[in-house]
């Protein structure tokens, strides 16, 4: 199934390329190409040379089109198509046409990876219903690249960085957080994990007094990395595709590039520039089990008071090479 995914996705990459070489619109017809192994979508080339989508569905609803800044849907709309490789072969017919409003490389990247992800978990031939539910799920996504950044570029790489070193990247996505606000980035229902960053010589870290005070039947570990900027290295994109081939799912992966853009929201452009040492990571990645690690724990702070939050030097805690030897019985900590 990944390598289908892989071959699916490199394939987009690659006939776009040629498309992009081709006239885009002549004769009131759009220039496409199958996309492997499809044969009912279609992937064209607009007039400004931006990548269209062409979704062979019925629709017997009314449903309004949609105009975001970086992308626009049409409904049920006729077209008229010619191949790339058979300009005398003209095809009309009804689609679902998804086309990008811009030619800035890393977003025509970043949009065709995820159209390639939406057509996977369609199918050939999506009913009304699965085919606006997922249209729906890629419009919240392009409505985020207008919305503040949730998080620091560099929070976000240190916790793709934690799914990627993983022995099952699925498990941690699919236990990774939704929104920015939740109290730990990974949670399973039963333990928890919270990555934290610093791009100074000590671990020094900032704390929730929640994110060190567990419930009954729940464990807590930290993973403490010290992320550095650099003139090389990965970027969050980078990180991204190496999870993504990881991951065994259409949902996870499109879960991995929603929570991507909603954490990065406007910072999206800046994600492809910033570099950071990729090797520190690596050799600074240190786990600490929470009972190691200074806190209020066990202090009587009376009710009233909340929202306690307070830093916490690490630098001389102990670490934990294996958490699920302490706790075997985790299936999340078996993956870092």
């Amino acid at each position: 199934m990944l390598k289908r995914k892989n071959k699916m996705k490199n394939s987009i990459h690659q006939i776009f390329r040629k498309l992009s070489c081709s006239d885009s619109l002549t004769e009131n017809c759009y220039t496409i190409a199958n996309i492997p192994p499809s044969k009912a979508h279609k992937i064209g080339i607009s007039k400004e040379g931006r990548p269209m989508f062409f979704i062979k569905s019925t629709i017997t609803d009314k449903v309004p089109n949609v105009n975001l800044e970086l992308m626009s849907v049409q409904f049920n709309e006729m077209c008229r198509l010619k191949k790339n490789n058979a300009p005398n072969n003209i095809i009309e017919s009804y689609y679902t046409v998804i086309t990008l409003k811009t030619e800035l490389p890393d977003y025509v990247s970043y949009f065709l990876d995820i159209v390639c992800i939406v057509l996977e978990k369609i199918g050939e031939a999506p009913s009304q219903q699965v085919l606006l539910a997922e249209i729906q799920r890629l419009i919240d996504l392009f409505r985020r690249f207008s919305a503040p950044p949730l998080k620091t570029i560099q929070g976000l790489w240190a916790e793709l960085f934690v799914i990627d070193r993983a022995t099952d990247p699925s498990y941690l996505a699919k236990s990774w957080h939704t929104s920015a606000t939740d109290t730990f980035d990974f949670n399973d229902g039963t333990d928890k994990i919270e990555v934290k960053s610093t791009s100074k010589n000590n671990r020094i870290h900032h704390f929730s007094h929640n994110q060190l005070e567990p419930n009954k039947g729940s464990n807590i570990v930290i993973a403490s990395i010290q992320v550095v900027q650099s003139g090389m290295g990965k970027t969050i994109h980078d990180l991204r595709e190496s999870i993504e081939s990881k991951l065994n799912t259409p949902d996870l992966r499109f879960k991995l590039v929603d929570v991507i853009t909603k954490t990065l929201g406007t910072d999206f452009d800046k994600a492809y520039e910033c570099y950071f040492d990729y090797t520190l990571a690596c050799d600074t990645y240190r786990i600490f089990d929470i009972n190691d690690i200074p806190s209020l724990r066990g202090c009587n702070i009376p009710e009233e008071i909340d929202n306690i939050h307070y830093d916490c030097d690490l630098s001389s805690a102990k670490s934990v090479d294996a958490p699920y030897v302490t706790y075997p019985s985790s299936k999340l900590f078996k993956d870092l």
